[in-house]
């Protein structure tokens, strides 16, 4: 199961703007918001997956801390169930 993706945006405020507005359609709801990252949830306490948006650090080649993906997290029950893979 996907527990969360990372996501960078090159302006935080002007993102949690426009994905306070979107995020009601697609039926998730804001976890927190700081200065620094803002986070979704799936609404009414169902499960899935959670969305986390940070400010881009850097242009250029790929990175952790660039506009776009910035890391994704898979919810495994087990530790053996990664090794196993």
């Amino acid at each position: 199961m996907l527990g969360h993706l990372g996501i960078n945006v090159p302006d935080l405020a002007a993102a949690k703007a426009y994905y306070d507005q979107l995020m009601p359609s697609f039926g998730f709801e804001q976890f927190f918001s700081k200065s620094d990252e803002i986070a979704y949830l799936p609404a009414d306490g169902k499960r899935g997956t959670f969305l986390f948006f940070y400010p881009s650090a850097i242009e250029g080649d790929f990175s952790p801390h660039r506009t776009g993906l910035q890391h994704i997290a898979f919810m495994v029950k087990t530790r053996a169930e990664v090794e196993a893979t």
